[in-house]
């Protein structure tokens, strides 16, 4: 969402950007390098995981002891979307809590999307969620190049494989509405996505004959919120 500040102290035509915080960010390869290898590892029927989301993709499988390699890896990620929070009451109970953030990760799952497979519309569990691109193929790159996404011909197509958040009543995406409730994302390997977990958003399907690789998971916040409710009431 976008609103323009007209009053007579901004002398220039900004946009005043607020709604859902998403962060992007780059992975190491080292990270990027522990979850192809561990994925192989779980891909088999054993870890399937498929019956707990809501992909139409028939290869997802759970990690197991996830918290031992992965978390140290992910830590810098979560701490970089927690200190670029907006000024909002989040931060706020953030900032002012009694200890340090306590956060773990619920769930941990490696998605091995095929052709004409995709994720209708979903949300997540928990407070914060996160996808990991860790293998894009080339062919879906080429595929984007004949479907190039949005024209002023054709403002509805959404390239092959991409991501869609949408935010917002339906309503709003009518004509003339001066608000977008919907951003898409063409996934790179190496792109880290994080977003709150209640956020809705849904992937495209692609022709190619290959694996797109991705990684997903959800984390769970505690933290004592004495200190921070009083603080949010004595701000007031």
């Amino acid at each position: 969402m976008k609103y323009y500040d007209t009053s007579p102290q901004v002398n220039s035509f900004d946009p005043i950007i607020f709604g859902p915080h998403v962060t992007i960010s780059k992975a190491e390869d080292e990270l990027l390098n522990i979850l192809l290898e561990k994925g192989k590892e779980i891909r088999s029927p054993e870890f399937d995981f498929g019956h707990n989301l809501a992909g139409k993709i028939k290869e997802q499988y759970n990690f197991e002891n996830y918290k031992e390699w992965f978390t140290p890896l992910f830590r810098t990620h979560l701490e970089e979307y927690l200190n670029t929070l907006p000024n909002s009451h989040s931060r706020h109970m953030v900032e002012n809590a009694l200890e340090p953030v306590e956060w773990s990760i619920s769930n941990l799952w490696i998605n091995y999307q095929g052709p004409k497979e995709y994720n209708p519309p979903h949300s997540h569990q928990g407070e914060i969620s996160f996808i990991i691109y860790v293998d894009i193929p080339k062919e879906i790159y080429d595929e984007r190049e004949g479907n190039p996404g949005t024209t002023s011909i054709n403002y509805r197509r959404t390239p092959p494989g991409n991501l869609v958040f949408e935010y917002g009543e339906p309503i709003m995406s009518n004509f003339l509405s001066f608000a977008n409730t919907s951003y898409q994302i063409s996934p790179e390997t190496g792109v880290i996505l994080m977003f709150p977990s209640w956020l809705k958003h849904h992937v495209f399907a692609f022709e190619s004959n290959v694996k797109r690789v991705s990684v997903s998971g959800n984390i769970h916040i505690k933290f004592n919120t004495i200190k921070t409710l009083q603080g949010w009431q004595n701000n007031e």
